[in-house]
């Protein structure tokens, strides 16, 4: 049985709860996230994404690590410690969450069979297909820039860039709140445009030499290469533990020779 909760853990671990409204986790920037791209409607209007909700990592030492379900991997295909829920967007909107497991207790194989064979179902519903999965853009060292080089506009880039507003420092707690102005522009030849832009409130604590960074963090292009999904993340850590959390920047489409919001 572990084989095969292996293989649905890399290939496709999805629901059979019912589909939850609830709020988008990649809107928090609370969580410890790793994500893929599973799967897009042929009209490239809805995709689903597999969201790792790893727990924090400890790093002081004082902590003795957490225990991972049997049988479930990360899609780097380590033991995963924490949870699992799929997201069905179209474009920018949530549509649809479905948990797989929570941290506080593992759902055992049996419901896991379950719960895959229900959101197969579902997912065919949205006419989302797990063998359309397009490709996936990383920048190099966690930069701030990234360079799309297959596609039928390719090549192109994407700048990153965060203003800071408004952060104060508690006193006594440590925590520092504010909002971050997240931009996104698009290179391409010799013309420089803006695309996104969104404003996120953000806290953590500066406690240990604690710090915040924000950066762009991936780009799911659709099969078509007409469609991205743009998540950034933000990283904060401390002398203790660390985390990374994503968040969906926005969705693009091309039109013409002009990349537009969705």
């Amino acid at each position: 049985m572990t084989v095969l909760l292996r293989a649905l853990g890399l290939c496709a671990l999805f629901l059979a709860l019912p589909a939850h409204a609830a709020t988008d986790p990649l809107a928090q920037g609370t969580e410890d996230h790793e994500a893929q791209l599973i799967g897009w409607s042929s009209d490239e209007k809805r995709f689903a994404l597999r969201l790792y909700l790893r727990d924090a990592a400890i790093t002081d030492g004082s902590h003795t690590d957490p225990v991972a379900c049997e049988g479930y991997l990360t899609n780097e295909g380590n033991p995963l410690h924490g949870g699992l829920v799929v997201l069905v967007y179209e474009r920018g909107r949530l549509l649809s969450t479905f948990p797989i497991y929570d941290r506080e207790k593992c759902t055992p194989p049996e419901e896991s069979k379950k719960r895959q064979e229900a959101a197969q179902k579902k997912l065919d519903a949205l006419g989302i297909k797990l063998d359309a999965r397009g490709q996936t853009f990383i920048p190099q060292f966690n930069g701030p820039t990234l360079t799309v080089n297959q596609g039928p506009q390719a090549p192109f880039t994407f700048e990153f860039e965060e203003r800071l507003q408004g952060t104060t420092t508690h006193p006594k707690s440590g925590e520092a709140r504010g909002t971050s102005e997240q931009e996104l522009y698009l290179r391409k030849g010799e013309t420089r445009q803006k695309v996104l832009t969104r404003k996120v409130p953000f806290s953590y604590s500066t406690r240990m030499t604690g710090a915040r960074k924000a950066a762009l963090d991936r780009v799911f292009v659709s099969p078509s290469g007409n469609t991205l999904v743009v998540l950034s993340n933000e990283f904060v850590a401390n002398m203790a533990s660390r985390r990374k959390s994503l968040r969906l920047m926005g969705v693009l489409g091309w039109s013409g020779g002009t990349l537009k919001p969705l």
